[in-house]
């Protein structure tokens, strides 16, 4: 029988300079959208929603009257992403709003990393009026090239506010900086909704970056068969190097003794009652995210074998126990 194909969240991701048009587009989408988006943004300070589509505001989240979710990552990026994967709601598509002196793409990185993710697009909107004066000077100039450098899409914003000829030059710099990649006109009365699901929008660095994102974020699957003792699964888990960003996955625990999903981002991790996978060959079958000097394997490993009932005991402890009995 064929496996089922693995459900996965659209990500898109909106860079572009301070004053470029992002919370504008942001609201266009929340008001237009078709769907159900969780928005993630890096500041409710500099970010305006709509008053109209605000249903509850708690400080850190907005929950929307059309059944969205804007969430401020202003305290950290991973953690408030970690808490939108692991809440329990379903989203058609998540948002994310890279910061005004950000690199868009590094936030969309995560998306080729994490497996219930997928990348549907890195879209920057560009000031019209000023693109060219931001691309000439010295002090950001290169900070906003960065942002264009692997965006699918361009808004070249604000274009209400030029004449032709001013227009036709702001264009030129953009196809110059990025060649090939869609451009579209807008104004605040004219911006489109999101793509759906530009063709594979990582091809274009498959060649030169197929490495970077593993240079950047390191994966780790923990596979084993047997229990975790729920004292010292907690025990494991406080131990665990901080470079692991998430954890995420099935297991058996003493207590509760029914299956639980465990999910961990940072410091903080939670079980939950889940149905026992006839397809999962393993007991305990967790994935984990980390930066790119997570620990090898075989360390994480033995931090949560030292949790399973009873503790897994490594073929180097074999070794020295049979040298021990053997004088």
């Amino acid at each position: 029988m064929m496996a089922s194909p693995r459900i996965t969240t659209p990500v898109t991701v909106i860079g572009g300079f301070l004053g470029a048009g992002k919370t504008t587009y942001l609201n266009h989408l929340l008001r237009n959208g078709p769907g159900r988006y969780a928005v993630l943004v890096n500041d409710f300070g500099a970010v305006n929603i709509d008053a109209g589509l605000i249903a509850k505001h708690d400080g850190e989240t907005m929950t929307l009257t059309n059944g969205c979710v804007c969430c401020s990552i202003g305290s950290g990026f991973l953690d408030t992403l970690g808490r939108i994967l692991d809440g329990g709601t379903r989203f058609d598509h998540i948002i994310i709003e890279a910061s005004g002196v950000g690199d868009p793409w590094r936030i969309a990185e995560i998306a080729l990393v994490e497996p219930s993710l997928r990348l549907n697009a890195v879209i920057v909107l560009a000031d019209a009026s000023r693109i060219g004066q931001l691309l000439a000077e010295q002090r950001v100039g290169d900070t906003v090239r960065g942002q264009f450098d692997r965006c699918n899409l361009i808004l070249l914003n604000k274009i209400d506010l030029l004449d032709r000829a001013t227009l036709d030059k702001a264009r030129a710099e953009l196809v110059a900086l990025r060649p090939g990649v869609a451009i579209i006109e807008t104004t605040a009365h004219t911006l489109p909704g999101l793509p759906d699901g530009i063709s594979n929008p990582a091809s274009r660095f498959a060649a030169t970056d197929a490495a970077d994102h593993e240079c950047n974020f390191r994966r780790w699957a923990y596979r084993r068969d047997g229990v975790f003792d729920r004292d010292r699964l907690e025990a494991a888990l406080g131990a665990l190097p901080p470079q692991l960003l998430r954890l995420k996955g099935p297991c058996s625990v003493t207590e509760p003794a029914h299956p639980q999903l465990l999910q961990m981002v940072g410091r903080d991790w939670a079980l939950t009652p889940v149905e026992p996978d006839s397809s999962n060959d393993n007991d305990i079958l967790l994935v984990g995210i980390g930066t790119a000097n997570l620990p090898p394997a075989a360390t994480l490993d033995a931090i949560l074998d030292a949790a399973l009932i009873p503790p897994l005991t490594t073929t180097a402890e074999l070794n020295r126990r049979a040298v021990t009995s053997n004088i």
